[in-house]
């Protein structure tokens, strides 16, 4: 496995993760101006959360998980999540139409989708290293 394509994969996901952070503390902003609820209160933990994991994943030694994480797609489908969400970077979220609405309503539910995928992952890479689970 190319140790540093991985690496610059993961790096990349961090980065678009910080994308999508900065454009919802936005919009997050302007909607409690508004007093409308598009965002849920986890996605913005889940992010920050996903930022930490990707962090994680490009320091693991795991080569397991790395390669998961790459079958997965995980900074794939995070850097298609931050190019739907830069659209409303300028606009910090004002004026949204229907549309634009349902769109960040699908934005939310793929950052919530990525995170599970991604808690999935490092679960099952326990479970296979240490060959049970215990509580």
């Amino acid at each position: 496995m190319d140790a540093i394509k991985v690496f610059n994969n993961v790096a990349h996901g961090v980065k678009n993760v910080k994308t999508i952070l900065t454009v919802f503390d936005g919009i997050d902003k302007s909607i409690k101006e508004q007093k409308k609820k598009i965002l849920k209160p986890r996605t913005i933990m889940d992010i920050c959360i996903l930022q930490t994991i990707l962090e994680k994943v490009a320091k693991s030694q795991n080569e397991e998980l790395i390669k998961d994480f790459e079958q997965h797609e995980i900074t794939v489908r995070l850097e298609k999540v931050a190019l739907l969400i830069i659209q409303y970077e300028a606009r910090d979220g004002k004026n949204l139409n229907k549309k634009e609405k349902q769109r960040l309503g699908y934005v939310v539910e793929e950052i919530e989708c990525i995170y599970d995928h991604s808690k999935a992952l490092m679960l099952a890479n326990v479970l296979d290293v240490t060959g049970s689970f215990k509580l």
